[in-house]
């Protein structure tokens, strides 16, 4: 730009020059009469014949014979002024040679339209009369125009135009409608008025294309069932890298050894969208789609049908429970037909499945999901292992066996539910609750090698950009639309993945070069651990990963062995078991049990805790709000009222062992705020007067602190369980909530996430202070630590600098920030890092025995070394299916070109045979190019499994840039970026 910048001036009068007649004089260049009564004043608009210069009326409508969708002007003696060929005598004759007029023209009424690329023309056309001329909408296909309606078509769209549309919209998501009025607003620049209204004609012309090019590309021209014959899901072209028993696997691909079979697994990832919603517009009687279950939308009939049997099934939710508790408050369903979709696709390569989308009527339902997948593991494909991934498979996968036998039979599959492993992307795995993330985590899946089942995720970026002009459309131009943006999609994959072939070479490449590190690293760490644990130790370490891999039942290797922490309620069991015995043995009892009377002191301290922060953060509240305090007041002063009655029995002379303020605040309950009394429990008295059986009766003081140890713990794990919550439903509103109300809801239940966040951590602090009381210092504090603000973080989030810290105490003094709930160093934002950045706050951790975290650690370096060389070998078996795919397509094309369709003529039978062998001709050209890309990349990849060294170096060259600038590769680990 700064080398363009000193030449703005001469372009612009570059620019300007071209509205006068420049060199030209009124001569015409192409006949150079000089004849008065025919000038040359016109020429083409924008000189798109190139340096056709001024010409004559005679020579200009010679001149457009073939360019009948040019725009002329006209020059007046001062300026350029608007023509056009038709004004000047121009005709468009169909079914012969351009110029040449047929003997029995047929004119159309009036004007005929076409809609172009440049704007919509007025033309004067006529259809061929002659007898074995074709019917008029046969003579427009012929002449590259698509007609309106096989019916005397007074309009029509060039080819040009749908397929500069077709691309615009399934890369960019241009709607229709900007699309008719850029061609409306250039046609009234041209012709200074407004032109016909063809929008309808446009977007029924547009949809029409869609479904005649995936007819075309899938071969249905070519069979001789036709259009009508065509099969469930055979429009989608299916990912030739994933495994296809009868297509890209060896015939004895079922006979391969147990430890290999991981290469032929298929991976599929299931998620739901709820941007690609649609409103109730039209219906389906009136609007179906062209093709009902030809593509990726099963068939509607059935799916409608299995769905209405579960109606007052309730939506999937999930271990951290952000999903149920956002889509909640988020589906607003009213005036919806759908709330959104639910699709499947390969996990690995980001290809949607056949029959794999379908529509939601609220949340996500078992009923929804089953069946999409059912069909993407039927027919041949049930013959194979099957790894699932679904960020909610802990919840949809523990009975999905047992309900695929509940499905229409049509759906139903017969296959081993032991050949189906689950999983949770990678990326979503940190908002499940700990116990998941051993137990669905990818990296410690065998045979899954480097998989994170984030890809369907990026599928939905790409096609949320079409929300908006699909959530208006009937439900059949919906499907249609989204069938052909879906398929879109498909292809732009494949020619990334595979026919330019940099995807697959840069992920092999990577996966050899960190396959050999790791597999160094773990060979040196594997050393020191024999020397320091000894070499029994490690074959022990070895078996139980060995164990767990068969078996998730048994002791995780991944995780550490803590010791069985008691909860709230294990103590009180406890305590009320003990209690038992000692009436069962006639001792002398109270009138309510000692747990009771803890639970009750310690609800109160929680109930006081609530109310104290409502009326700190509320100040000056509404009527309504100051009277919901008051009833919560008098709730507490009723608890207060039964636990000093209690306190009678179990502290009966407490009072004397007070302070004077204490006592002050005991004798004069009606001079302190319910939420600012204190109940003078065991923790609360001095050490030496809380032993005395006058004070306390024997055993209460040590009961809570069993309780206030148990609690510190709930506080902890309910405190954990916020955090996933918080950064888990900040990820679902980025991804799913655009627009002012639902954003501002979604900030309503984010609110309502952090408040109990904040509410457990002032529970956690009060609990540990008392048991700190009780306890004094001791090995207690290496698992329960002090809670400082910093250490409140989810897995993911980083600490605040120094910088950002100062400037958000700003914030809040400034009222941007509720510095009460958010605390002083968290982020209301989710901030992901690495696993080489991350610094991990203790509370998602607890101490363990140092030779149990030495064993984990030894655990995960085996697993990463064995994780990339499976990628290796996946890699190679993708690029070896790849090729094969390429030469079996490559025959199917040139099958279908010998075979000949009853009925056709020649020519048609010509142009069937070109396409095919034009198709067979592409198949054959990737696949031998393939072979010759990959080749050094393969040996190397070969090489390495066979355990040799690195014996060469192989140059690959990925991507070129024309500014000659380094190309930037994408981190393939979703859940490490």
């Amino acid at each position: 730009m700064l080398t363009w910048r000193p030449y703005r001036d001469l372009y612009l009068q570059e620019l300007l020059r071209l509205d006068g007649c420049g060199d030209n004089l009124e001569i015409c260049s192409r006949c150079s009469t000089d004849d008065i009564s025919n000038p040359a004043i016109y020429r083409c608009c924008e000189n798109e014949c190139h340096a056709a210069g001024l010409v004559c009326s005679d020579c200009c409508v010679s001149l457009h014979a073939m360019l009948p969708l040019h725009w002329i002007e006209k020059w007046n003696g001062t300026f350029f002024e608007p023509s056009s060929l038709r004004e000047i005598g121009a005709v468009v004759q169909l079914g012969h040679p351009a110029g040449k007029r047929c003997p029995l023209p047929i004119r159309t009424t009036n004007s005929f339209t076409v809609l172009h690329t440049n704007g919509i023309h007025s033309l004067n056309l006529y259809f061929c009369g002659c007898s074995a001329a074709a019917q008029g909408y046969i003579q427009l296909l012929r002449g590259s125009w698509y007609p309106s309606t096989p019916r005397e078509p007074r309009t029509a769209s060039t080819f040009s135009l749908l397929r500069l549309f077709h691309n615009l919209n399934c890369l960019g998501k241009l709607p229709a409608w900007d699309l008719w009025k850029a061609l409306e607003t250039m046609t009234e620049h041209r012709t200074l008025c407004s032109p016909p209204q063809r929008y309808q004609v446009l977007l029924r012309s547009i949809r029409q294309w869609r479904h005649l090019k995936l007819l075309k590309r899938a071969g249905r021209g070519h069979t001789s069932s036709g259009v009508s014959g065509t099969a469930l899901g055979e429009l989608v072209v299916a990912c030739p890298a994933c495994p296809h028993p009868s297509r890209n696997l060896p015939p004895d691909w079922e006979s391969i050894s147990a430890e290999k079979k991981f290469i032929y697994i298929l991976f599929l990832a299931i998620d739901a969208n709820f941007r690609l919603r649609n409103a109730v517009v039209s219906t389906a009687e009136r609007d179906p789609p062209l093709g009902d279950g030809w593509a990726f939308f099963v068939e509607q009939a059935p799916y409608n049908e299995h769905v209405r049997s579960f109606v007052s099934q309730e939506d999937m939710a999930t271990c951290s429970g952000f999903k149920a508790t956002f889509l909640a408050d988020l589906k607003n369903a009213k005036g919806l037909r759908t709330t959104g979709i639910a699709g499947v696709t390969c996990s690995r390569h980001g290809v949607w499945r056949p029959n794999g989308m379908g529509d939601l009527q609220r949340g996500e339902r078992f009923c929804n999901v089953d069946p999409l997948v059912a069909i993407s593991m039927g027919g041949d494909n049930s013959r194979l292992d099957l790894v699932l991934s679904y960020d909610i498979v802990c919840i949809w996968g523990v009975h999905f066996p047992d309900r695929l036998t509940q499905l229409p039979l049509q759906w139903r599959l017969n296959f081993d539910p032991n050949r189906v492993r689950f999983c949770v992307p990678k990326f979503h795995l940190w908002a499940h609750r700990v116990q998941c993330h051993a137990l669905y985590s990818f990296n410690f899946l065998v045979g899954v090698g480097r998989t994170h089942g984030e890809t369907i995720e990026e599928n939905w970026a790409q096609s949320n950009r079409a929300a908006a002009q699909t959530k208006m459309m009937g439900p059949g131009a919906r499907k249609d639309t989204l069938d052909d943006i879906f398929g879109a999609h498909n292809y732009l994959n494949m020619i990334n993945l595979i026919v330019i072939g940099r995807v697959l070479l840069a992920r092999l490449a990577e996966a050899i070069r960190e396959a050999r590190t790791h597999a160094r690293e773990f060979k040196d760490f594997n050393a020191g651990m024999v020397t320091f644990c000894g070499n029994e130790a490690v074959k022990t370490w070895e078996r139980e990963v060995l164990l767990w891999d068969q078996d998730h039942s048994q002791p995780c290797p991944y995780e550490p062995r803590l010791q069985n922490k008691e909860t709230m309620r294990d103590v009180q069991l406890q305590l009320a078991q003990e209690e038992k015995t000692t009436l069962q043995n006639g001792s002398v009892s109270h009138e309510s049990s000692m747990s009771l009377f803890l639970a009750l002191g310690l609800e109160i301290e929680e109930k006081q805790r609530g109310l104290a922060w409502e009326i700190k953060v509320r100040r000056s509240g509404t009527t309504y709000q100051a009277l919901d305090v008051e009833r919560q007041r008098n709730v507490i002063l009723r608890d207060l009222k039964r636990f000093r009655r209690l306190q009678l029995s179990f502290m009966p002379m407490f009072k004397e062992y007070l302070t004077d303020d204490q006592k002050k605040v005991l004798d004069s309950p009606a001079s302190v705020l319910p939420e600012e009394t204190k109940l003078f429990l065991p923790s609360e008295l001095r050490e030496a007067d809380r032993e005395l059986p006058r004070a306390c009766v024997v055993g209460l003081a040590h009961a809570e602190t069993r309780l206030r140890e148990a609690e510190c713990r709930d506080a902890l794990e309910s405190l954990r369980r916020g955090l996933r919550t918080r950064s888990a439903g900040h990820l679902f509103t980025v991804r799913n909530v655009t627009g002012q109300n639902p954003t501002t809801r979604a900030e309503g239940v984010q609110r309502k996430v952090q408040v109990s966040i904040y509410l457990s951590k002032l529970r956690y602090r009060w609990a540990r202070n008392a048991l700190f009381r009780l306890r004094k210092h001791g090995d207690w504090e290496r698992e329960l630590r002090v809670l400082n603000d910093v250490d409140v973080r989810g897995m993911n989030e980083r600490l605040l600098t120094a910088e950002e810290i100062a400037e958000r105490r700003i914030l809040a003094e400034q009222g941007f920030i509720d510095e009460l709930i958010a605390g002083p160093s968290s982020e209301g934002a989710v901030v992901s890092q690495g696993e080489g950045r991350r610094q991990l706050s203790w509370i998602w951790y607890s101490y363990a025995d140092p030779i149990d975290t030495l064993k984990i650690e030894w655990c995960k370096a085996r697993a990463r070394k064995m994780r990339w060389e499976e990628e290796v070998e996946l890699l190679l078996e993708e690029m070896r299916r790849v090729i094969v795919y390429r030469r079996w397509n490559a025959e199917i094309w040139r099958e279908r070109g010998r075979q000949q369709r009853a009925g056709l003529n020649a020519k048609c039978q010509q142009g069937l045979s070109a396409f095919a062998a034009e198709q067979a001709s592409i198949q054959d050209s990737v696949a031998d190019d393939l072979e010759s890309h990959w080749m050094g990349i393969r040996a190397l990849g070969q090489e390495l499994l066979a355990g040799l060294p690195v014996s060469r170096v192989v140059e690959v060259e990925l991507e070129e840039e024309e500014d000659g600038g380094d190309s930037n590769q994408d981190d393939l680990d979703v859940a490490e970026v």
